[in-house]
């Protein structure tokens, strides 16, 4: 397995490491709840340094991310980012990921590290046909994720250019304690946070001023889905995998039908003429028992889906998932089961979020 660059750093917190997509990464460094409850009431710190990044240039940039990208990356400005699918010409979701516009020929792309190698070989074919070049610049960044709804507070004197004033997606080449960084206001807890890539060089520096002199607290794997799974947001191989389109994993919103052609809006089109027979739901159990990914979704014991995440939320005190359901099963209020070993326990269809801070995009 590789090592995060800050693995010394890690070992010295007392983390308890664990394997995820390849990378030996800290799954917690006290109690995963404790952790959980300090970046909802607080802030914490994560090294995210398993996450691939991608640099783009070329004076056709824009068109070939618009081609490649399901969202409106043509409608990006100078500053913004953006989430989006990338799709298969089938419309399967190769990945899900963030691009960021420096300039119409300069983008840098944040990808899951699982599917980094696999994303770099697709767009590398296709970015000679609009002669943009493409660069893996993942080995020579760290990133650092703060999150939590003291971040803006505890960081504003710190930062050239204080994340608290950039717009929700935004992000600014800034310093942050006199350290060039890449400073973007996005996340995956559903708190207001920051995301920070700082060259290998400096990532010591900065993460011992982060958590060392303002004492925030280092945050491990098994937080950040819990995190991530009571705002909704979905983890690529869970809510969604290549044989399933953007519609049927909840990221309809995500793609830009109205403009101009990308790789699988044709598909796409003939998906949206005859309807799509499954959808992404939240669930949240009226039984006992924690769903998990894999456990079958019932309805009067008839098989209606399956479980994609679920876990008992440290912020609500309820067993909650996330799961691919039949579509005339997933209205709001929908009463449905999910069998936990050999019990069939309760549940129901329930909106999306199971948690909202309403300052996220303020």
């Amino acid at each position: 397995m590789k090592r995060l660059p800050l693995h010394q750093r890690h070992e010295r917190l007392g983390a308890k490491f664990g394997e995820f997509s390849g990378f030996q990464m800290p799954l917690y460094y006290a109690k995963p709840i404790e952790e959980h409850l300090a970046v909802r009431r607080r802030a914490g710190i994560f090294d995210i340094s398993h996450m691939g990044q991608f640099i783009v240039r070329g004076d056709s940039a824009q068109d070939f991310l618009g081609y490649v990208m399901s969202n409106d990356v043509r409608g990006m400005k100078d500053g913004e980012a953006l989430y989006t699918p990338m799709l298969r010409e089938d419309a399967g979701v190769l990945d899900d990921l963030i691009l960021y516009r420096h300039d119409p020929a300069h983008y840098r792309i944040i990808v899951n590290a699982g599917t980094r190698e696999n994303d770099f070989e697709w767009l590398d074919c296709l970015a000679d046909d609009f002669n943009s070049e493409l660069e893996d610049v993942s080995d020579q960044w760290c990133l650092l994720a703060v999150q939590g709804p003291d971040t803006f507070s505890l960081l504003a004197s710190h930062c050239d250019t204080p994340p608290g004033n950039l717009a929700y997606y935004g992000f600014a080449e800034t310093k942050v304690f006199g350290i060039a960084a890449f400073l973007a206001r996005t996340g995956y807890t559903g708190e207001p946070g920051c995301e920070i890539a700082v060259s290998l060089q400096q990532a010591g520096k900065l993460w011992d001023r982060l958590q060392g002199d303002l004492g925030i607290s280092p945050i491990g794997l098994a937080a950040r889905d819990t995190l991530r799974l009571e705002a909704c947001m979905s983890l690529y191989g869970h809510e969604l995998r290549e044989e399933w389109h953007p519609y049927e994993s909840g990221l309809g919103w995500a793609v830009h039908m109205d403009g101009e052609d990308f790789i699988g809006k044709k598909a796409l089109q003939a998906i949206l003429g005859v309807g799509y027979p499954t959808r992404l739901v939240a669930i949240e159990m009226n039984g006992r028992g924690i769903p998990r990914k894999g456990y079958p979704v019932l309805e009067n014991g008839n098989e209606i889906g399956r479980i994609t995440s679920g876990v008992l939320s440290p912020s609500t005190g309820k067993s909650i998932a996330l799961a691919h359901i039949r579509a005339e099963h997933a209205k709001i209020g929908s009463k449905i089961q999910v069998r936990i070993r050999n019990n069939e326990v309760d549940a129901e269809v329930v909106r999306k979020p199971f948690y909202k801070n309403p300052r996220l995009r303020k």
